[in-house]
């Protein structure tokens, strides 16, 4: 079942893959993370910019948000094996 969770596997029943799929799509979390209530101390969603920006032009500017840094991760680069080319 674990490979059927991460994408179609050949030589397994098709009806299978449906129903797993299925499955997937039929997933409801159970506290919505648009429920800033639940999800921050403040009471307001924390969005980054252009989050803010976005619900702002789709009408979704009552929401309270509280605007927060992207902050960006350094991918530490892994050692050659074979030394410098």
């Amino acid at each position: 079942m674990k490979r059927i969770q991460r994408g179609p596997v050949r030589g397994i029943s098709f009806k299978l893959q449906e129903e797993e799929r299925e499955r997937k799509d039929q997933y409801v979390p159970e506290v919505s993370a648009l429920d800033f209530t639940q999800n921050s101390e403040s009471g307001m969603l924390d969005v980054d910019q252009e989050t803010k920006d976005l619900l702002k032009s789709m009408g979704f500017d009552s929401i309270p948000v509280n605007v927060v840094a992207v902050q960006q991760q350094q991918v530490s680069e892994r050692p050659r094996r074979f030394g410098p080319r």
